[in-house]
């Protein structure tokens, strides 16, 4: 892969301009995480609504018909269900189990786990549970 930047000090916006043969894997990658870049969500916590950058959220739960988004040190409530996350989000989050999506860049190691789960351990330090029907759509991202 190249990469060339040129700074024009007419250009107003930011503009990126992919050259390729063909629109493969790695091409759609890259698209989607430029895309997420801006990907903005609310969450409220304490009463408070913040805006979510994407990037920033480590993992999203549903626990009693309610979807939370968790980050470094704050979890937030957020309205969206999960199912309707996974159409939104980038590409590097997927669906962990029924009631969790993850963010594969906040992962620190993975560890098998009985009945053909995995065990997903994020840089919180916190273990999460990859149930097996998801744990070769994460090892297939991962090229494992």
């Amino acid at each position: 892969m190249k990469i060339t930047i040129r700074e024009n000090e007419g250009q107003d916006e930011l503009e990126i301009v992919i050259l390729c043969r063909k629109v493969d894997e790695q091409v759609s990658e890259l698209v989607s995480l430029l895309s997420s870049h801006d990907k903005k969500l609310t969450g409220v916590m304490d009463g408070k609504t913040f805006v979510l950058d994407s990037a920033e959220i480590f993992y999203f739960e549903s626990v009693d018909k309610k979807t939370f988004a968790y980050a470094q040190s704050a979890v937030y409530e957020i309205s969206p269900r999960l199912y309707e996350l996974e159409e939104s989000l980038p590409r590097h989050f997927f669906r962990a189990s029924k009631s969790t999506v993850v963010n594969i860049s906040k992962i620190k190691s993975i560890a098998p786990d009985f009945n053909g789960r995995l065990e997903v351990t994020l840089f919180t330090g916190e273990k999460l549970i990859v149930s097996r029907q998801y744990a070769q759509d994460l090892k297939v991202k991962l090229g494992l």
